[in-house]
């Protein structure tokens, strides 16, 4: 996968969810690039943030392989992590490149997803 992919992908994120999409970052053997970035969600974070954010999933990548070998599901396409504000995913492509979405957290709420429907099973 490639820049390009990912910025189809925010393309699509910016049809589908809206102002809802928080960020969206591509990363790679040469360093990290935001594709996508909300003006508010910009001013919470500093370049060193963003590097930060580049280096976590940048090892998450590395793992890739490890984790693909622990479970057999195929290939790991994706890790999903919910906080109350945000919903952060993660596509790796191979152990050094990828793509991190942001999303604000009610877009599991707003959109039915399961996940969301999940969470909201264990709030009753």
């Amino acid at each position: 996968m490639s820049v390009t992919s990912s910025e189809a992908l925010t393309e699509f994120l910016r049809n589908r969810v809206g102002d809802h999409l928080r960020s969206v970052i591509y990363y790679d053997d040469d360093g990290g690039e935001v594709l996508y970035v909300r003006e508010d969600v910009a001013d919470q974070y500093t370049d060193d943030d963003i590097d930060q954010v580049v280096r976590d999933v940048r090892l998450e990548a590395v793992e890739k392989p490890h984790q693909e070998s622990l479970y057999e599901h195929g290939p790991l396409n994706c890790t999903v992590r919910s906080f109350d504000d945000a919903v952060e995913m993660h596509f790796p492509h191979d152990e050094t490149s990828g793509t991190a979405v942001a999303l604000d957290g009610e877009v599991f709420a707003i959109h039915g997803t399961f996940i969301g429907q999940c969470m909201d099973a264990m709030d009753d």
